[in-house]
């Protein structure tokens, strides 16, 4: 290079915080780096390396075995320099960043890889995570989401010691692998009828469930159920994906005590967890396979959750046209039409609220079970 170039800048010596005016010289083959009047350097051309010119904003020169960057706003001189090093491939980024066409597409390729991140990738990364969290971790989080229920929401079991073996008599001959002595019995108050798994395997039981359930049977379902969660760490997985920013970080840091201080310090999370469409559907279809190996008609799954749909949906106003609660008669037909007309009246306006809802809608929950017992025959 015969040519000689001269840019001014600024020097940042990367011991100290000062920021001094200066100037590189650059000519046959070597640049001399020159601030407040002494030359600091002068090293070979191909020693030097510039950052990628991105718009105007100002581009760093480094140097091979030497400490600090020149900072520098002269862009033609500095393309002068880019061409004198050979610098081809951030020309070629340059051109591409004022190509309207390759900004959109690289714009839409970066939305799609972040949607396709937190669609599949956050879901496949909190399972992996879910299955390796330490077992002692699992055991503190479920103790502190349990004390704090047995404060807020759970009352003590007013089912008799002769029903509670009972129970547990049948569910381990249902499930022999699973440790009985995680089975426990609440009365739920404002919890109702329900039942719902801890991250450890802890499994509870309402006692109004209970009373909801009219076979042994119906009771197996709901323990299948809650057992899917378990088996696919339906609880960790949600409440990880919830936090998809931790998961981020752990997933970039390799450090989980992020994640394992949430799943500590929130047990009102666990307490008041909504699963995901995906994850009830995938325990309904657990708890089929449960029943259909041990003999038993997936039937008894369909009708709990038809009972637990209407008590939980005030059925003796709100049954569907049509259709009578359970064990009792049809509705009268003038009774009938108005309930007609007003359930046509709420299916407007929550028609969509059934695309939103955590929970999948009863019919194709127990479109499973129909499904699995036809597989089944």
């Amino acid at each position: 290079m015969n040519q000689t170039i001269v840019l001014h800048g600024k020097w940042q010596d990367g011991a100290t915080s000062s920021v001094l005016p200066a100037e590189l010289h650059c000519l046959e083959g070597r640049v001399y780096l020159i601030a407040n009047g002494e030359e600091l350097m002068g090293l070979p051309l191909d020693l030097v390396q510039i950052t990628p010119k991105l718009g105007r904003t100002p581009r760093y020169l480094t140097f091979a075995d030497q400490r600090g960057q020149f900072e520098c706003e002269d862009h033609s001189g500095l393309d002068q320099l880019d061409k004198s090093i050979g610098s081809r491939g951030y020309g070629i980024i340059h051109r591409l960043e004022n190509h309207l066409g390759m900004v959109v597409f690289a714009t839409v390729l970066v939305a799609g890889i972040i949607w396709g991140y937190f669609t599949w990738g956050v879901p496949a990364a909190s399972e992996a995570l879910a299955y390796r969290l330490p077992a002692d971790l699992l055991d503190r989080s479920a103790q502190e989401t349990l004390s704090f229920m047995e404060e807020y929401s759970l009352e003590p079991t007013a089912l008799s010691d002769e029903r509670q073996a009972e129970i547990r008599a049948e569910f381990s001959a249902f499930a022999p692998n699973y440790p009985i002595e995680k089975l426990r019995f609440y009365r739920g108050a404002e919890q109702g009828a329900n039942a719902f798994a801890l991250p450890d395997g802890t499994i509870i039981f309402t006692d109004e469930i209970i009373a909801l359930a009219d076979t042994n049977d119906e009771l197996l379902a709901v323990f299948g159920h809650e057992l899917g969660h378990v088996a696919h760490r339906h609880s960790l997985r949600q409440v990880i994906q919830g936090s998809a920013v931790s998961l981020t970080f752990a997933l970039i840091t390799g450090e989980v005590s992020a994640l394992g201080d949430l799943l500590l310090t929130a047990p009102v999370v666990f307490s008041q967890l909504s699963y995901s469409r995906q994850f009830e559907l995938e325990s309904d279809a657990h708890a089929v396979d449960m029943l259909r190996e041990s003999g038993r008609s997936p039937e008894a799954l369909a009708t709990m959750l038809s009972k637990l749909y209407y008590s939980r949906t005030n059925c003796s106003e709100d049954c569907p046209a049509n259709e009578s609660e359970p064990g009792t008669d049809s509705a009268p037909a003038g009774e009938s039409e108005m309930r007609k007309d007003k359930n046509e009246n709420r299916e407007d306006g929550s028609k969509w609220l059934r695309y939103l809802s955590t929970h999948p809608h009863l019919e194709e929950r127990i479109a499973i079970t129909k499904y699995k017992e036809r597989e089944s025959d």
